[in-house]
């Protein structure tokens, strides 16, 4: 795990580097101001020395003559003075076209780069945590987005098309990262060690194994889902460490089916479930040891009447238990799979907690 670290942070340290513009140093044209500004202040006083004057006269006449302002002469000039004259005007043009070149260059870099536009991003990158990594951005990996932008999820997607090393995506919701995730560097550049799960939505097998074994040397305990065209890879990825695989064919044409033959529950599965504030959820939560539910049945805890939220089933020691009637007991460490809005379901979550 110290090794992955040091990795991730050499891998950050990189995206910086490269966000950096490559900026031309204004050091010449500089210091060619500079001598013909000083030439000129030391030439005037030179010219006017029996006249008396003073450094602020010699100054003025050097800037009026460098910027080309055209006032009189402070004092007046002899021949060889205003040939010096002439000398400092060129010189001081030039400088001053040259240095303010390389500044207005500098400028259009920064803003083509967007250099502190691409720091930002790379540190909300290095600042994440408990998010979710999408692998592939094609038709696959831009539904899975979408939902999670639904649902409020902080996620990163990856994938080897994107036109640039790091951006954000066009809703502002998620950072697009550039790279072939079945490269480790890529993984530990959108933070595969402190992720808490990963789609795999690329439409490479080949692929899609080699990310999921990646995954698992790199954050064994991750939660994978992938997605798998046949049950063969889907065989291939669960050997591979894959948690879940799920074939969009498969339920794209059980979708169909349904449509056909139950168009009421299939409109109402629709429109009832979603990302909406009040579209139905299904969450499953694990009961803590200081529970106030502990030993108490669903009548006594009377939840659908206090949250509005319906106990679908009860997963004790990986064995559930559909539908619980009012008489079913509630044990510590059970888990309960929960049907409710978003308001509801933090209504329950509320009460899981003994006072």
């Amino acid at each position: 795990m110290e090794k992955g670290n040091r990795e991730y942070r050499n891998i950050i340290d990189k995206l910086y580097l490269e966000g950096r513009p490559n900026l031309k140093k204004p050091i010449l044209p500089g210091v060619l101001f500079v001598v013909v500004l000083l030439s000129g202040v030391i030439g005037y006083s030179i010219l006017w020395k029996d006249l008396n004057v003073s450094l602020v006269d010699s100054f003025y006449m050097t800037v009026i003559t460098m910027t080309t302002v055209g006032y009189l002469e402070v004092h007046p000039l002899n021949d060889g003075g205003r040939i010096f004259t002439m000398f400092i005007a060129v010189g001081g043009i030039g400088s001053m076209f040259y240095l303010f070149s390389v500044i207005m260059e500098n400028l259009f870099i920064i803003q083509l780069v967007n250099y502190r536009g691409k720091k930002k991003m790379v540190k909300k990158l290095e600042n994440l945590k408990n998010h979710i990594i999408v692998v592939g951005y094609g038709r696959v990996g831009k539904l899975a987005t979408r939902v999670l932008e639904g649902s409020n999820e902080e996620f990163v997607v990856i994938d080897e098309d994107f036109s640039e090393s790091i951006k954000m995506s066009e809703s502002g919701k998620f950072l697009k990262v550039k790279g072939n995730a079945a490269e480790d560097d890529v993984l530990l550049g959108a933070g595969i060690t402190k992720a808490k799960g990963i789609i795999v939505a690329t439409p490479d097998s080949a692929t899609s194994v080699f990310v999921v074994l990646s995954t698992k040397v790199l954050n064994p305990g991750l939660f994978i889902v992938a997605r798998a065209e046949d049950e063969s890879v889907a065989e291939k990825l669960r050997k591979a460490g894959a948690d879940r695989t799920v074939n969009p064919y498969s339920i794209g044409g059980q979708r169909l089916a349904s449509l056909m033959i139950n168009q009421n529950v299939a409109d109402f599965l629709e429109t009832g479930f979603g990302a909406g504030e009040n579209n139905l959820n299904i969450e499953s939560i694990d009961l803590p040891d200081s529970c106030a539910f502990n030993d108490k049945t669903l009548s006594e805890l009377q939840v659908r009447q206090k949250t509005g939220v319906s106990i679908i089933a009860v997963i004790r020691a990986g064995e559930p238990h559909l539908n619980p009637d009012g008489n079913f007991t509630i044990r510590i460490n059970d888990q309960l799979v929960l049907l409710g809005t978003k308001n509801q379901l933090k209504n329950f979550e509320s009460l899981i907690i003994k006072k």
